[in-house]
């Protein structure tokens, strides 16, 4: 199904207008000038000729492609257009005409209000830049409240700031290659490393304008083709950047027909008269018509970003923090504090350790529970742009748990595969960066457990979920989790462990997973919690390692550990010893959950004043951490 087009900015009057000749006079060189000194808003009009440019221009334009389409100018759409109902405050260029010329006069940009649609579409197509700080405001707190909705916008129209903001929620954007702008952000080098920056910031699909040259990218594919815009360059580009967004959401388009398509409509048409998709497209199967379009690169860029997403998630001196608590979980966290289990609360935990201060100097990512990645802030930021608008990466625990294993007693096996294709387009439009999915194996000498058709049936899963992850450009982190809880010695644990690794490896080979975009989660060869003789971090560190040596390949982009019950300190003092055997052939650091929050949960429990003094304590833990990645 097609989306729903909202489109915001000014408008273009095409007027012609009652110019009294007393207003009209010659300068030296015989010039006819007029009087500018009157306010337009009071102006007589002969005829009003239409209303084409600006939002009206696109809303024609996306109508025209079979869209439902409206804009701030006419929010009741093309289809019943009324000149008495458009929105004259958000008029900025009047079209005249004077003894059969016609002029262009520019009218003072008004104070103007964001007046919030009658329901809200799939998809906002900014067209324009005189915003005023008011109109924004209230646009901002309309896309907070609003998550769904995706935006198109020429970042060369908007404050940069406003642009970096807007990024995690933007579908398309257009980029000028000559005005640079966001060169902090934007490598200019060539058009595919621009491509390629705003891919990893979450951008699904990028116009680039380089004169009359035009450069379509997204993550399969970047073409080029020569514009020839005679007629009038700055109203047939913004026809093109219309028709393009119409053509790039229609169910059909490919982006080298989509390039095609718009850039047909926006030569062959004229002022008032936009050329319609379905004659453009019978313009297109003419033999003699040529519009050539150079393929600059057709392999997918999605290796490439899961390959950079991967390492930024293990580079040291950072972590990543695990806040996936299932429901389970949290409530049995929130049970200890006293604290009532219940959607506010869990957003307000969460959001306390969000709104840490610098914890972005520590941390490469955060897992996010699916209900996360819905919530938002007190101030309305959705959970997922605020953190990366803090160079946070963002991930989602894609799991459904764990659940018994039929045919065989005290064994689980994890579910959820049947919603992962769905999930995962899902957070691919999102724009998450990485994703964990977790099984889990019990050691138990007497019970003969892990069985290996346990391990095998969780580890395949494993290796599905990672191969379907990689499909959507989501960097998979997989965890086979030996639980930590049991009687059994740190030799069986290295067993066992080595174990199950060799056979993960191997899943992975055969479902030809791409190892340096995938990420091991797993955790520390020690002796059970129950077990009598404890081990010390030394023997953590050489009997962790030499079992990672043993089964990892080389190629494997890194490795986190989880904390698995481990108290905060005895996790921090086990990773300083690992740090300390480096270096290794993958990336190494922590993924904690309980091991970084214990002491802050419990100094908030549940008490708003109590938040600064649990995020001191977060920080400290999260800092301890990152400094254990260093050897001592």
């Amino acid at each position: 199904m097609k989306p729903t087009i909202l489109s915001i900015g000014n408008a273009t009057k095409d007027s012609f207008l009652d110019i009294q000749d007393q207003k009209i006079y010659k300068d030296e060189l015989n010039d006819f000038h007029y009087d500018l000194t009157f306010d337009d808003s009071t102006l007589n009009y002969k005829k009003k000729a239409g209303i084409f440019g600006g939002t009206i221009l696109s809303e024609k334009i996306f109508t025209a492609a079979h869209f439902k389409a409206f804009s701030n100018a006419n929010p009741k759409g093309i289809s019943q257009f009324e000149y008495s109902e458009i929105n004259d405050s958000l008029v900025e260029r009047f079209i005249v005409s004077y003894k059969g010329k016609s002029f262009i006069l520019t009218s003072n940009p008004r104070e103007t209000k964001w007046n919030s649609p009658p329901y809200a579409p799939d998809l906002i197509y900014i067209a324009d830049t005189n915003f005023s700080e008011s109109y924004l405001m209230d646009f901002r707190k309309y896309l907070s409240e609003n998550r769904q909705i995706e935006l198109v916008y020429n970042i060369a129209d908007l404050d940069q700031d406003l642009s970096r903001e807007l990024f995690v929620r933007a579908n398309l954007v257009f980029v000028d290659f000559r005005k640079q702008n966001l060169s902090d952000l934007i490598d200019y080098s060539n058009y595919q490393t621009v491509v390629e920056s705003l891919l990893k910031v979450g951008v699904r699909s990028i116009v680039i304008f380089d004169g009359a040259k035009i450069v379509v990218g997204n993550k399969e594919k970047i073409a080029s083709a020569e514009s020839d815009f005679g007629l009038n360059s700055f109203y047939q580009s913004n026809i093109f950047q219309a028709a393009f967004v119409a053509e790039n959401f229609s169910n059909s388009s490919n982006l080298e027909e989509s390039l095609r398509l718009a850039l047909t409509i926006a030569n062959k048409s004229d002022f008032n008269d936009v050329l319609k998709p379905f004659y453009a497209q019978q313009i297109l199967n003419r033999k003699n018509y040529e519009l050539p379009v150079e393929i600059i690169s057709d392999t997918p860029d999605i290796k490439g970003r899961l390959h950079k997403v991967a390492s930024s998630l293990v580079a040291r001196p950072k972590g990543i923090f695990a806040a996936d608590e299932s429901g389970g979980n949290i409530h049995k966290k929130f049970e200890s504090i006293g604290v009532e289990d219940n959607f506010e609360n869990r957003r307000a935990y969460r959001e306390m350790f969000f709104k840490t201060q610098d914890i972005e100097n520590y941390l490469s990512g955060i897992i996010l529970f699916e209900e996360t990645v819905e919530q938002n802030t007190s101030e309305g930021v959705n959970f997922v742009e605020y953190l990366k608008n803090r160079d946070i990466l963002v991930g989602v625990k894609l799991d459904g748990g764990l659940r018994p294993l039929a045919g065989f007693e005290d064994e689980t096996i994890s579910v959820g595969l049947d919603s992962l294709d769905q999930k995962l387009e899902k957070y691919s439009k999102m724009n998450i960066d990485f994703a964990k999915w977790r099984v889990a194996f019990e050691i138990n000498k007497e019970k003969g457990t892990p069985s290996d058709a346990a391990i095998e049936a969780n580890l395949r899963i494993l290796a599905q979920y990672a191969k379907a992850c990689q499909k959507y450009g989501i960097v998979p982190i997989v965890e086979p989790e030996v639980v930590y809880s049991g009687n059994h010695t740190i030799k069986q644990c290295r067993e066992i462990t080595e174990k199950i690794l060799k056979s993960l490896f191997k899943e992975l080979e055969i479902f030809k997973v791409d190892l340096a975009g995938t990420i091991l989660k797993t955790g520390m060869v020690l002796a059970g919690s129950e077990n009598e003789i404890q081990s010390s971090s030394r023997e953590v560190a050489r009997e962790t390692i030499a079992a990672l040596k043993n089964s990892v390949p080389k190629e494997l982009a890194g490795v986190v550990f989880l904390s698995g019950g481990q108290t905060p300190t005895q996790a921090t003092d086990n990773l300083q010893e690992i740090t300390n055997l480096g270096p290794f052939d993958w990336g190494v650091t922590y993924s904690y959950a309980r091991a970084l929050q214990l002491p802050a949960l419990q100094a908030w429990a549940g008490k708003a004043e109590n938040v600064s003094q649990a995020q001191l304590l977060f920080l400290e833990r999260v800092a301890a951490n990152s400094h254990a990645l260093y050897k001592n």
